[in-house]
């Protein structure tokens, strides 16, 4: 019987209930409480009648596994059957029936009650009357009769199979009424008997239980039992009990009687909604078993091993490991020779026969919500045995000073946990282990609860996250191969650290995630702070480190800061560390001796570093279009509390900030932000007035060669036009750089004019384009409408004057991505004015050859709007001016054919220079983006007349060597003449 779950449960027979057990050939419904009720007399707890007995009041139990009464008995197969009550396999354990395999299976079927290896108990008495408590009287149930054999056989195993089966905890309380007649009166007395053992399932024998098939127990306890065989002598043995439950639930048991209110009478504890009680497995938080195992047997000398395995399987409810040392053990040691010094601790030679285990394995997207809780004996007197755990406190010297001089011990019991392959443990209250390993994407949750163990290790994508009023003790964390610790804001609610590790490692791309925002109180404590990388190598053949992760937290790490893999630095992969942070955040390491100023002063034996030492990244994680250079440009990010720090740090990666880039930098023992170039979005920006002012120069060349076209080859009258443009350029003035590819089309109709001593072409035309820019991430959308009006004049000494005005609107649509990998987007519209003008002289080589000399001019002048892209840049409306100077010379020569056909190859040759001058304000900053410088264009082309009134042309030019290269340009158009 366990002391710590006394209690009753919701579950009452009907009065004078007398249901016999007989076959379980059928699926069947059994009751092993029964109350015969004498109506004479009353019962007497004290001297309860036998069954069977004439005039007798008893209480009669009939739930053995191979009684052998005469009334019936279990087999050891449940099958589609129902069980109210207890079933015990006492006889089946011993031996009654010594031919009979040590196995009990349950399957589909319901046992509102509890399975117990030992002899059934009850309590009774207990709420009759005000005088009695209910714990010091009691019944136990027996045949009779004495086991075949008491001795323990190591091995002799019992197997407990439950399948698609429940066993609720439900029906530990049987309730009945005594009624009697006392003279002519007649009495009766409400009684309970409690026959409450606090879980469902209750073992004393070396056990194996296997639960499956979506089964659910209401607790499990198991407890070293009698351990006596005359015929052990020397040889060792252990105790074993295994555990498995796959796609299963195990829950706790109840504590109380669940359908009662509190009574002073009765000292029950009842609770219930709408008329509705809790359930016996429902979990009521620290201190509600689920799965417990004790080792009290202080007369045995063989250590209890267990193991525990959940499979896609839920436990709800507390874990509770009781140890108590070997009966051979001595833990104080024992002085052989006489020497006056003890020398021995006695037990095993081997130490794992000496200590018990506890092996606790979730496994497959397994949850456990509950407590872990140990109570075992420690020594730190450890004489021929080995440390197998850590004391949380210290371990002293042995004499008068009583110092600190460690933390090793030597326990009874050790308690090891392990989550695999996304497996889930929530912690309730305070928990202790000595071993926490969490592998393949597992995760504990602590939160308004203590963890302890003596070491933790996360493996494989896994995660430890300690949320509000959650608490973290360990000797040695250790964050492996991607997996994550987690200190979130809501964590840091108190003035004490919620994690304490003496050592912490992060390694091979792991995580310590401090995200407190701007918290100045430690929300954990270490005394070294190892950031490594293990000899693992990524696709790409990079080492990947540890890293501490502090967000925009202004943190300050009173702790020593590693990296050991100093010796490799000329390596391609070497590992750096990594602490990666926001812009807005900064990291103090002041080590783990000085706090507050000058050098750090931790000069003890086992510390060899001086606040920081190592080769180190540093990361900056966000990214935003908002903030000008003032907000970023030189701030510091790491200080570190050492002048002499010999640990360096460099950038990891580049982060958008604004509208530049900005990388870690370090000067001296502080790294700080340095500025470097443009955003990916804010390049694109810029590049847009560069961007448009080329789409018009396009077209400014298309209506420039036709009316170059109109001065040669056949006689032109004017007519109507349409030509294809198109072109690729690439912009750079040290600040901006794009690609940008062009297609558009012009449209045009004119008509010759005699007048002012010149010969007039006069016209209009529209243009339509589609532009493409980009860079990196960057893209811009382009669409551009425009309006010309046109003129050339030719006079008799064939000096031209050729004119044009223009009006434009564009719309341009960018996007690009940050440098955290955010999509940012926005658009702008500008409308603008432009004009060209070109002088110049043809000069005839015969009848069919020509040199053209001419010098032009021509200006485009836009006005933006103020805009906003998607992540807070800002763009204030930008008036941009583009002029254009260019000297050249046309020369070409027209073959005739016939009166109807000609054919005009030409060339060109200029020099030019754009003047674009201009500033951009990009949140509040102001920024070049203007283009500008000499180039050289260099042309070819060719007009064909197919018939008199219709030709085509098309030419193709290369400009390049100023900050705006054309790389090609091309033109083909038809023309009808009048």
């Amino acid at each position: 019987m366990h002391s710590w779950k006394k209690k009753l449960v919701v579950s009452q027979l009907a009065l004078a209930c007398t249901l016999a057990i007989t076959s379980q050939a059928n699926a069947t419904t059994y009751d092993t409480w029964t109350y015969y009720d004498n109506p004479t007399t009353a019962l007497d707890w004290s001297n309860m009648d036998a069954a069977g007995t004439v005039d007798g009041n008893y209480v009669n139990y009939s739930g053995f596994v191979y009684y052998n009464n005469a009334n019936g008995d279990f087999d050891q197969t449940f099958n589609g059957d129902t069980v109210n009550g207890t079933i015990s396999t006492y006889y089946l354990n011993h031996d009654y029936n010594d031919a009979t395999s040590n196995e009990l299976n349950i399957s589909n079927s319901v046992i509102h009650g509890s399975i117990t290896s030992m002899l059934p108990i009850g309590y009774y008495d207990r709420f009759d009357t005000l005088d009695h408590d209910g714990y010091s009287e009691y019944y136990r149930f027996n045949n009779g009769t004495d086991t075949v054999d008491g001795n323990w056989y190591d091995g002799d195993v019992f197997t407990l199979n439950i399948a698609n089966s429940t066993i609720d905890d439900d029906y530990e309380a049987f309730y009945f009424t005594d009624s009697y007649k006392d003279g002519d009166v007649t009495k009766y007395t409400n009684e309970t008997f409690d026959v409450s053992e606090g879980v469902a399932v209750n073992l004393d024998v070396e056990s194996n239980i296997n639960i499956s098939n979506n089964s659910r127990v209401a607790g499990i306890a198991l407890s070293q039992g009698n351990t006596y065989n005359n015929t052990y002598t020397t040889e060792s043995h252990n105790w074993d009990n295994n555990i498995n439950v796959f796609d299963s639930t195990v829950t706790s048991g109840s504590d109380y009687i669940l359908d009662s209110a509190y009574t002073t009478d009765t000292g029950t504890f009842g609770t219930g909604h709408f008329g509705n009680s809790d359930e016996p497995s429902d979990y009521t938080g620290a201190g509600d078993v689920a799965l417990s195992f004790t080792d009290d047997n202080g007369a045995s000398d063989y250590a209890m091993k267990n193991n525990v395995y959940f499979s896609n399987s839920t436990l709800m409810g507390d874990v509770k490991f009781t140890s108590n040392w070997n009966a051979n053990f001595d833990a104080d040691g024992d002085d052989t020779n006489g020497d006056g010094v003890p020398d021995t601790n006695h037990g095993w030679a081997d130490d794992g026969l000496n200590v018990d285990e506890l092996n606790l394995t979730l496994d497959n997207g397994s949850k456990w919500v509950g407590q872990a809780t140990y109570t075992v004996d420690t020594t730190s007197r450890m004489y021929d045995v080995e440390t197998n755990s850590l004391t949380p406190g210290a371990t002293l010297e042995d004499n008068a000073w009583n110092r600190i001089v460690g933390n090793e011990v030597f326990q009874s019991g050790v308690f090891n946990v392990t989550l695999n392959n996304g497996s889930e443990w929530d912690t309730v209250g305070d928990s202790t282990v000595d071993t926490l390993a969490v592998n393949n994407g597992s995760q504990v949750n602590v939160s308004n609860s203590d963890l302890t163990s003596d070491t933790i290790d996360l493996t494989n994508g896994s995660s430890l996250n300690i949320g509000e009023g959650g608490y973290v003790d360990t000797d040695h964390l250790t964050i492996d191969s991607y997996s994550t610790v987690g200190l979130t804001e809501s964590t840091g609610w108190s003035t004490y650290s919620n994690l304490y590790a003496n050592t912490i490692t992060v390694t091979n791309g792991g995580v310590l995630d401090v995200n407190v925002g701007q918290f100045d109180t430690e929300v954990f404590s270490t005394d070294k702070l190892e950031l490594t990388s293990g000899n693992t190598a990524d696709h790409n053949g990079n080492v990947v480190s540890g890293v501490f992760n502090i967000h925009s937290s202004d943190y300050v790490l009173n702790a020593d800061l590693v990296n050991d893999r100093t010796w490799d630095t000329t390596q391609a992969n070497y590992g750096y560390g990594t602490i990666a942070m926001n812009s807005d955040g900064h990291l103090t390491i002041n080590g783990n001796g000085d706090i507050n100023n000058g050098d750090e002063l931790d000069n003890s034996s086992v510390d060899n570093v001086v606040a920081a030492t190592g080769n180190y990244k540093v990361r900056i994680d966000n990214a935003t279009g908002a903030g000008s250079v003032a907000d970023y440009k030189g701030n510091e990010l790491i200080y570190v509390n050492d002048v002499n720090t010999d640990a360096t740090f460099s950038a990891a990666n580049k982060a958008d900030l604004g509208a530049y880039t900005y990388q870690a930098k370090q000067e001296g023992n502080t790294v700080v932000l340095e500025q470097m170039e443009l955003t990916d979005y804010a390049n694109m920006a810029l590049s847009i007035p560069s961007a448009n002012t080329n789409i018009w120069n396009l077209e400014q060349d298309t209506v420039g060669t036709r009316l170059t076209n109109a001065r040669h080859g056949l006689a032109d009258n004017g007519g109507a036009w349409v030509s294809y443009f198109g072109g690729n350029f690439n912009g750079d003035n040290g600040t901006i750089n794009y690609d940008q590819d062009v297609n558009g089309i012009m449209v045009g109709v004119d008509t010759k004019v005699d007048g002012n001593n010149a010969k007039w072409i006069v016209g209009a035309a529209a243009g339509f384009a589609k532009g493409d820019l980009s860079d990196r991430t960057g893209q811009v959308d382009q669409d551009s409408q425009s309006a010309y009006i046109y003129s050339s004049a030719r006079f008799a000494n064939n000096i031209f004057v050729d004119g044009n005005l223009s009006y434009s609107h564009f719309n341009n649509d960018l996007s690009a991505n940050m440098s955290d990998g955010t999509y940012v987007d926005g658009n702008t519209s500008s409308d603008a004015w432009g004009f060209g003008l070109k002088l110049g002289y043809d000069l005839k080589l015969g009848d069919a050859g020509y040199v053209t000399p001419y010098g032009s001019v021509s200006g485009l002048f836009q006005s933006g709007d103020d805009y906003q892209l998607s992540n807070d840049m800002k763009v204030d409306g930008q008036s941009y001016d583009s002029m254009r100077y260019e000297l050249g010379v046309d020369a070409g020569y027209t073959f005739t054919y016939s009166e109807d056909q000609a054919l005009t190859p030409y060339f060109k040759l200029a020099y030019v220079y754009d003047d674009s001058n201009n500033d951009a304000d990009v949140n509040g900053d102001s920024i070049d983006n203007g283009v500008e410088g000499s180039a050289v264009r260099v042309g070819l082309g060719t007009q064909f007349s197919f018939t008199k009134n219709f030709s085509a042309y098309t030419d193709a030019n290369y400009l390049g060597g100023g900050d705006v290269d054309q790389d090609w340009s091309a033109n083909v158009g038809v023309k009808y003449t009048w």
